[in-house]
Formats: structure tokens, sequence, C-alpha cells
């Protein structure tokens, strides 16, 4: 069996609570032999913790050094399309953490790198391998009669789970200057996608970018893409958004925000007349939490449940290997992702004039 060389660019908390945990479950088709970070010092440790054998302080001399079949990107969003189009260009190919950026325009760059190398790249859109999500899609088939769709996405803090585990190494070395530039550059990068809005407007554009992408991409899997967005706000200083998107024969209504309730509560829900389907996502960063599946049915239809447990991620790496070692196709590709950037600038855009600004 064909094993591929990894390579991580950023060891925070979705390296290490997510992929090396997963990476180290397939040993016959990844071997993760480098990583980078930022933080030379944090990358030691992680490394020391994750028996990563060599660790760099930064993308290019990871690049320089290895001989790497795939880079893993799980930095910061506002980095992703150099360190993709970085990885593309010294011949790699990609896994890319969601958002896939933060501007179509970013989109279209790693797109013509990608293809002037002839290089995969896919975006980490794991609620689309979950198996109960697979089992929806079957279900409803390539034409489904639908009559309407309600969406949420309502999270508490990520710390409220990660923190219990006491298993998250944390960079404290990183200097002022450094995060100065990431957020100034990730204004850049707003900017460039939505103009100059109200901050609360920004704000909501992070949510949907960071948060809601997932959902955009579950829910188009699904049902495909909205017409258009008929109405949308966002309240709570851009913490909270609501929007109503049209598309034809019905509509779909999302609500997502983020508190400090430690729950986490991300479901799709479609009507179909004589079937309501329900799929619910628990927290991806506690390991093996089942997606649930739900179907009640009209009369005397009896009501189903299916849980399933795989790891997501895990049947996304597997879904890697065999697109570049068997040549097996996959969806989450950067034009497929890029609507998810066009579907978070049209909400914004048409944000109510009593947006909490």
């Amino acid at each position: 069996m064909t094993t591929l060389q990894v390579g991580l660019v950023g060891l925070g908390l979705v390296a290490q609570v997510v992929h090396l945990p997963v990476l180290r479950t397939m040993p016959e088709r990844f071997e993760v032999v480098a990583g980078c970070d930022l933080s030379l010092s944090h990358a030691e440790a992680v490394a020391a913790r994750h028996g990563i054998p060599r660790v760099h302080s930064s993308l290019h001399a990871m690049l320089a050094a290895e001989q790497l079949d795939v880079v893993a990107v799980l930095n910061s969003d506002e980095y992703h399309t150099d360190a993709t189009i970085a990885a593309l260009d010294a011949g790699c190919h990609v896994l890319l953490e969601k958002p896939v950026c933060l501007n179509l325009a970013d989109v279209a760059a790693m797109i013509a790198a990608r293809d002037a190398a002839q290089r995969k790249v896919t975006v980490g859109y794991m609620r689309r391998h979950a198996d109960a999500y697979r089992k929806l899609q079957a279900a409803l088939g390539p034409a489904p009669d639908i009559h309407h769709v309600a969406m949420r996405a309502i999270i508490g803090p990520n710390a409220y789970f990660n923190e219990q585990k006491k298993a998250l190494l944390v960079a404290g070395d990183l200097p002022e200057a450094a995060a100065r530039e990431r957020s100034e550059r990730a204004d850049r990068q707003v900017r460039a996608a939505i103009g100059d809005v109200p901050e609360a407007s920004s704000n909501a554009f992070r949510l949907l970018n960071r948060l809601s992408s997932h959902d955009f991409s579950a829910l188009r899997g699904l049902v495909g893409s909205p017409r258009r967005v008929i109405a949308a706000s966002c309240k709570r200083d851009g913490r909270y958004v609501s929007a109503l998107l049209d598309y034809g024969s019905f509509v779909a209504t999302y609500e997502t925000g983020s508190d400090q309730v430690g729950r986490f509560d991300a479901h799709i829900e479609i009507f179909t007349g004589e079937r309501r389907w329900r799929i619910q996502y628990d927290n991806p960063y506690v390991r093996h939490l089942p997606t649930r599946l739900e179907c009640h049915g009209a009369g005397d239809e009896p009501f189903s449940v299916i849980d399933t447990a795989r790891s997501p991620y895990a049947i996304e790496w597997m879904s890697l290997w065999d697109a570049l070692v068997n040549g097996k196709d996959f969806e989450a590709t950067l034009e497929d992702a890029a609507e998810d950037v066009r579907l978070a600038i049209e909400i914004v855009r048409a944000f109510a004039p009593d947006a909490d600004a």
C-alpha cells in the first residue's frame, strides 16, 4: 500500500485535537514526517508529544528540507492562500482546512496555482464525509421534492470542551507584531470581499466563514446552492446571523451564533411533505461523538434513527488518499468551496437596515 508523506502547517488546536490523532490511526496510508509553526518552541513541544520527527519555523523552510506528498494547511484563515500556493508551487497536494479563505480573488489565485502545478486540493468540510450524511444524500436522491429546509448552528466556546481534556499545547511566545500583522491582513482580506462595512457586518462575515461554511457546504451537498438571499440580519455586534435563502420551490431558513453555553447545536432539517429528515452534528473536537440522522414519516411509517460514530475526519483523509493513489474524485474542491465564500458575501450584502452596527 502506498504511504504518503505529510507535513502540517500550523500546530494549534485542530492539528493537535483532530488531525494528528486521526492520521495516527492510518499509518499504512499516511506518515506525518514534519510540521511547522510560527513558534518553533511550540512546534518542538507538539512534536515531542505527538511523535513528529522534524519541525521547522516556517512553511518555506519545511518545503525546502522535506520531500512531501501532502501538505495539510491548518493555520489561521488569513494565511490559507499563501500557504496553499506555496505548497502547490513546491509540487505538493493540499488538504486545506475550512474556510478556504476570505475572498473570491484568493480562491481564484489558488485555483490557478493548483492547475499550473497539476496537483489536487481538497477543502476540510468533514461534515460531508459523515456516514449519516451520506445516508441522507442517498435517501434524498438527485432530485428530491423538498418543501422546506431549516438549518441551525449555535455553539458554545470550544474551550469548554478542550480544556477539560487538558491535552492542548498553546504557543506562549508569539510576538505582538505577528498578532498585529495577522489582524491587518484579515482586515484587508475582508474589505476585499465586502468593502468598508460596519464592524458588526465584518464580524458577521468572519463568523459566516469560520463557522457557517460547514453548514453551507453540507446544505449545498444535499440540495444545491440557493438562487438568492431573500433577507438577512445580524445582531449582537455580528455574533448572531439569520438569513432566508430562496430555492425557488422552497425556502431555507438559517440561524447561527455563538454564546457561552457548553452545548454544540448544529443541524439541518429537511421537510419533504411525507418525511422530515434531520441530521444532527456534535462537537468535532470530541472524537467519535455520533452524527445522528432521524426520519419522521407520515401515517404509519415508523420513526427511525441512525447514529454513526466513525470519524468524518478519518473518512476525509481516506477520500484524499483514494484521490491521490487511485484517481477517485472528491466533492470538496476549491470551486465548490468558493460557493461558501460567495454565499457569505451575499448574506452580508442583504443585511437589513436595522442590522446591529
